[in-house]
């Protein structure tokens, strides 16, 4: 199998992903605790986009307030369709990064970092750097520890009976 084939056989995993983070986001409190005990907090920002998988020209588009939370998004779970991308808030400890997670790539675009600290210019170069890798790391630890409950068949028959169970309740508090 080329690695074309791969991605293609793996691509649901972004879209699992995505949707492990809003369920955990909102059922956590936004607090995630990684392998490594590091913690953050996680939360869907002001945008997210649901696609119907089948037809490729059904989109939703939500955004403004808290999407994530609106009658609209969990309308479009209960018709199937999946979470394509969302605009997430992560932070850890004082920083903060804004961005957009697109599910298909599992890649990061319009990424905000926090401020930086250091006044010379040779060592902002040097503090953005880190603070990407910093972000990168965290999304990882997540991703991680997302793929430990994805790949146990037990564990993930479990989450898969709580987010159904979740989405139908938040569906139902909606109407």
């Amino acid at each position: 199998m080329d690695m074309f084939e791969k991605i293609e056989r793996t691509r649901h995993f972004g879209e699992s992903f995505l949707l492990w983070l809003w369920y955990h986001s909102v059922m956590d409190d936004t607090l995630f605790y990684l392998s490594d005990q590091t913690s953050l907090a996680l939360a869907i920002d002001n945008q997210m986009t649901l696609e119907a998988k089948l037809a490729e020209a059904e989109k939703s588009v939500l955004s403004g307030g808290a999407p994530a939370e609106s009658q609209e998004a969990y309308e479009g779970l209960r018709q199937g369709k999946i979470v394509s991308q969302a605009k997430l808030r992560v932070q850890r400890d004082e920083k903060e990064w804004v961005f957009v997670f697109v599910a298909s790539s599992m890649s990061i675009s319009g990424l905000k970092i926090p401020a930086l600290m250091t006044k010379a210019d040779d060592e902002k170069l040097y503090e953005r750097q880190a603070l990407i890798e910093e972000i990168d790391g965290l999304m990882r630890g997540l991703y991680e520890k997302f793929l430990s409950v994805r790949l146990d068949a037990k564990a993930w028959k479990t989450e898969k009976d709580n987010i159904h169970s979740w989405m139908v309740r938040q569906g139902q508090d909606a109407d």
